[in-house]
């Protein structure tokens, strides 16, 4: 299939979707949205919330248990499974035990990939300290193009993968709709516990990226 016209028909599909849910303003354009105080409402999936604890040195994919007290319950979209440009199933809340910034973007979006230059810079920066996450809301996306857009544009320390329509409910459902107008560059950080901050949107320079995951270790 044609990557462009694949990502023409991605674009259709969310902003078909987008629109259903009201978001009718600046998903089509590099529109800023305002950020986004995240709600309490919830999408869970069919086994609901997961409960992940983890000790300060535990490893990113296999976290220890914390002392009694300390456990933080993720929200139902962490736990929502995810396949990366790679082909690797996952969960947001996997990798619970180094911070995670989670920055939705789409293909088409020129502010997407201006804001992930400087998240690239970031990544880079910090190592393997913290994933990077870029989560297309182009549901219909064929992976491969994922790898195309990562290698033309020199993402190599972002971690690519494509948002399901569940996952994409979800993160509206929470955090607002703004969490998925890709032009207002919605980010939020998850902190080595798995708590989620709040939405961010608009432009961040790599210091200021740098220093919110530090903040979040």
């Amino acid at each position: 299939m044609n990557a462009h016209r694949r990502s023409g028909s991605s674009r259709s599909i969310v902003l078909a979707a987008l629109v259903s849910m009201g978001v009718v303003a600046g998903c089509g354009s590099d529109e800023k949205v305002s950020s986004t105080t995240p709600t309490s409402t919830t999408v869970a999936d069919a086994a609901g919330p997961t409960t992940t604890a983890v000790a300060p040195d535990a490893d990113a994919d296999a976290a220890a248990p914390s002392p009694a007290g300390t456990e933080t319950e993720l929200a139902a979209w962490q736990g929502l499974r995810l396949t990366d440009s790679s082909g690797q199933d996952f969960s947001v809340g996997e990798l619970v035990g180094r911070p995670v910034l989670v920055e939705n973007f789409a293909t088409w979006c020129s502010k997407c990939r201006s804001q992930l230059k400087d998240t690239q810079e970031a990544a880079a920066a910090v190592g393997d300290k913290a994933v990077f996450l870029a989560l297309s809301i182009e549901v219909d996306l064929d992976p491969s193009d994922l790898v195309e857009y990562a290698d033309k544009n020199g993402f190599d320390n972002i971690r690519f993968a494509v948002m399901t329509p569940e996952f994409l409910a979800a993160m509206a459902d929470e955090f607002g709709k703004s969490s998925i107008n890709a032009p207002s560059t919605p980010k939020i950080v998850v902190d080595a516990s798995g708590s989620a901050g709040k939405l961010v949107t608009g432009p961040e320079s790599p210091d200021e990226i740098e220093a919110k995951i530090t903040a979040a270790a």
